[in-house]
């Protein structure tokens, strides 16, 4: 090769690597770990060195989910300045509020030393889970099951409804999963609640879509249920990921009712309490479940049946690409109601107007609109001497009296008497200050010339 051509290449090669990968510092640090009290805290700490006093320590760390940028926070442990140092610090999840089992949870350390050379470690990771489990996995290239406590064949069984749910989402609404949904399953409810802080105690499966995790709890006794709430989770997950927004939201009532509608049929109680409430208008508005529903048994299971009632009639009458159309406009953040209109051609009183009709509901009621006072009749004034607001008047001196057309005198408006009185009431004035004035000087005359005159 010509040496021209080997100098070419050397010097294309380092204009190629990045300058940060050049300057890139060697962090020495050693016992670089993170040690979980799960559900509660995680401790990181580690040993630092350099070649001089170390004088700044930061712990930077997060964990991965689904965000609309970089998230990195950061935590500045105590330490004893030195060349070489032991730094810790502890993540409450008591006080920041808990991660979802199976989370990855990520740290690195950026210290400065006396020369101000900045030096950072390699990331490292962890997952968010307890270890007093012996937690087996089994499967697939989309989903991996997570379990302790049951049976092997259990596990494939969870696995299998999944892969159902899937199958089922994709076919009625166009939704894939971008990456393995992991899916932890615990033997019962009470193993569950324990592993997530503040949950509320009535919880029975948990989607976090941002974390592509799902938790739940076995019921023990219904592997119909069981299985069905793998496949109401999993459609949580891929809404949440198909139709993720930074600054959208999603009606309430589309993703639950693509939840219920992948699980299948209505059960006989919740068809029994819809058909009860379509037979005596106590029906719901689309747009009151467009956030979250009532926490009443009776008007969240409504809520529910209603929701899977208006979502079948969307995919059944409308198709599917249709539905894909709608989570695509959502994930362009675009409000519920001009979604609707782009996709379907009505809006929300539209849908829930074209759905009632469709099972023999009555017509939603038109809100009347509540009638105005008259208003108050209120003269617009014109502004001194008439000039437009819009224009700088000519500075001038205002006049304290004007002229009528007939040469009368007349009152300029601003409160002020005739200008005759006002001339009378000044004489008037003068000729009594002088009356005074005489009356006076007479005193003092006689006060100097007593009565009789005087002797000489």
């Amino acid at each position: 090769m010509p040496k021209k051509l080997i100098l070419f290449l050397t010097l294309l090669t380092i204009v190629l690597i990045p300058t940060g990968v050049l300057a890139a510092p060697q962090a020495d640090v050693q016992a670089d770990s993170a040690t979980l009290d799960f559900p509660n805290t995680v401790t990181f700490s580690a040993t630092l060195s350099a070649s001089t006093e170390i004088v700044s320590v930061t712990l930077e760390y997060g964990n991965e989910q689904l965000t609309c940028g970089e998230v990195i926070a950061k935590a500045f442990p105590e330490f004893q300045p030195g060349n070489s140092v032991n730094a810790s610090w502890t993540w409450d999840m008591r006080q920041s509020g808990s991660l979802p089992p199976g989370s990855q949870i990520w740290w690195r350390w950026r210290y400065t030393d006396s020369s101000g050379k900045e030096s950072v470690s390699e990331t490292q990771t962890i997952t968010w889970l307890d270890d007093i489990h012996s937690w087996k996995t089994v499967s697939n290239e989309d989903i991996r099951i997570h379990y302790y406590g049951k049976s092997e064949t259990f596990a494939q069984t969870m696995l299998d409804a999944g892969i159902e749910g899937l199958r089922r989402n994709k076919d009625q609404a166009g939704m894939l999963p971008d990456a393995p949904v992991d899916i932890y399953v615990y033997p019962n409810y009470d193993d569950m609640r324990d592993a997530v802080l503040y949950e509320p105690a009535w919880t029975g499966g948990q989607a976090y879509s941002d974390f592509n995790i799902i938790i739940m709890g076995v019921s023990g006794s219904d592997s119909t249920w069981d299985q069905n709430t793998v496949i109401h989770e999993l459609t949580h997950v891929l809404v949440g990921r198909n139709a993720f927004s930074c600054i959208g939201t999603r009606p309430g009532w589309l993703e639950e009712g693509l939840a219920m509608y992948s699980e299948g049929s209505l059960d006989s109680g919740m068809q029994g309490l819809l058909d009860q409430a379509i037979r005596t208008n106590d029906l719901i508005t689309l747009r009151s479940l467009n956030g979250g529903f009532s926490e009443l048994p009776d008007k969240a299971n409504l809520s529910y049946s209603q929701s899977y009632s208006v979502v079948k009639f969307l995919i059944e009458t409308y198709g599917r690409q249709k539905m894909t159309d709608l989570l695509t406009a959502l994930r362009d953040a675009k409000p519920i109601d001009d979604a609707l209109l782009e996709v379907y051609g009505f809006d929300t009183d539209g849908l829930d107007s074209a759905w009632r009709e469709s099972v023999g509901a009555a017509p939603l009621a038109v809100a009347q609109a509540t009638s105005q006072p008259t208003p108050t009749f209120v003269p617009t004034y014109i502004p001194v001497a008439g000039i437009p607001q819009a224009i700088t008047p000519t500075p001038y001196a205002i006049p304290t009296s004007s002229s009528s057309s007939d040469g009368t005198d007349t009152d300029t408006g601003f409160g002020g008497p005739p200008l005759a009185l006002t001339i009378a009431l000044v004489c008037f004035c003068l000729v009594f200050l002088l009356i005074i004035g005489v009356i006076i000087l007479g005193v003092i005359v006689r006060k100097n010339n007593p009565k009789g005159g005087s002797h000489v």
